[in-house]
């Protein structure tokens, strides 16, 4: 029988209040794979979405790296690293030393692996999970009292690295004897605004949904930002304090439904339009709000081509020498909620497009739905993806 990898992604997203080829492909790599994943969540998911794509794809490529044969080839399609496991495995470790360096004060990515108690790991696999710079701890999934402290372990370091955003990430059914590892990530993102909102102008108004209306907060300001405008798009962008990251919010047009949106975009779509961001005085009107998200991804991933490592045809001999273990699931939870100040998780967003005539303020008021991106802005890593279409989950 296999023994089980259980793979967790925590985020707490913030609060809103010349770089090397190899990190620029593992970045892309990365991006490419953020609207893959949105996309195959909008499928089964008709409520607001919000998902951290780096935190998945980090906690996925380390299990991507005990895995041979057809089950490696299956996760690196997926994960779309372009490169042989070796080197995708080094710039992915690269990046994310650059962050804990060079990013700390805007967000931190931080990574767990939980091993069984006297199940034999290959010295070169761990290894490999400590250049993640894991914190690797020995637990025993066998005994059911061990298990219930090592899931109590597990739930309190999640805590500690969101900012306790997140607290019961693992429930009493997710772990059982056959686990043998868990790997986890977390990543917490908290910036203020660089032009916050007067809470003294937060308004009530109508929220259109795609099936009813809604009363929720909308903030408001008027300021220069930049703004793409088309007669099927509109997308803004908000930056945060110091314009080290920045809220994308793309808005289609009345008679295209949300769903549809996402499933036709991708990165090459993303890039196109944030190359024709110009500044423009915009009048915006923007829900506040907070969401919760939590995601079991095995069927999202087996549906993007990520078979054989959920199956017991699956393996991780790089893991422990033998073919005995497969992943049992991927779960994904999330946070964020945004006000006047800033966003503590993923937010909210505005866009904006050159005026050569005299200043005229560009209305938009984002009363239905939409998606927003929050990409930080050294690297051009998107950390969060989401869509905004039902306030009745959190009013």
């Amino acid at each position: 029988m296999c023994k089980k990898i259980l793979i967790y992604m925590v985020f707490s997203v913030f609060a809103l209040n010349g770089i090397a080829q190899s990190k620029a492909d593992i970045v892309n790599n990365n991006n490419e794979f953020a609207f893959e994943i949105f996309k195959e969540i909008v499928k089964t998911d008709t409520t607001n979405i919000f998902v951290s794509p780096i935190s998945i794809s980090t906690a996925v490529s380390m299990a991507y790296d005990g895995a041979k044969g057809k089950t490696a080839k299956e996760m690196r399609k997926v994960l779309n690293f372009s490169k042989k496991q070796a080197q995708s495995h080094k710039e992915f470790c690269n990046l994310l030393d650059y962050y804990s360096k060079n990013n700390a004060s805007l967000f931190k990515i931080v990574n767990s692996a939980l091993t069984q108690d006297k199940f034999i790991f290959l010295d070169s696999y761990i290894n490999l999970l400590k250049e993640y710079q894991a914190l690797i701890k020995i637990a025993d999934f066998v005994n059911p009292a061990n298990r219930e402290k090592a899931r109590n372990e597990i739930n309190k370091w999640v805590e500690e690295n969101t900012n306790n955003k997140i607290k019961e990430l693992i429930d009493e059914n997710s772990l059982d004897d056959m686990t043998r590892l868990v790997l986890l990530n977390a990543i917490y993102f908290k910036a203020d605004w660089k032009f916050a909102f007067d809470p003294a102008q937060t308004r009530q108004m109508l929220f259109f949904g795609e099936n009813r209306q809604y009363i929720t907060s909308y903030m408001h300001i008027k300021e220069n930002l930049n703004l793409y405008k088309t007669d099927k798009l509109t997308m803004l962008e908000l930056a945060y304090k110091d314009d080290k990251a920045s809220m994308y919010i793309l808005l289609p047009d009345k008679e295209t439904k949300i769903d549809d949106f996402c499933l036709n975009l991708n990165f090459d779509d993303f890039c196109k339009y944030e190359n024709n961001l110009n500044e423009k005085l915009v009048d915006l009107q923007i829900p506040k709000f907070k969401m919760e998200s939590k995601y079991k991804l095995k069927e999202q991933l087996i549906s993007m081509g990520m078979v054989q490592a959920f199956s017991g045809a699956a393996n991780f001999k790089k893991m422990n020498g033998k073919k005995n273990l497969m992943i049992d699931n991927v779960i994904h939870q999330t946070f964020i909620e945004i006000d006047e100040t800033g966003t503590e998780a993923a937010g909210a967003t505005a866009v904006v497009v050159r005026q050569k005539s005299a200043p005229q303020a560009e209305y938009i008021n984002l009363n239905r739905p939409f998606v927003f991106i929050i990409k930080e802005k050294d690297k051009g890593s998107i950390l969060f993806i989401g869509t905004f279409n039902n306030t009745s989950l959190f009013n």
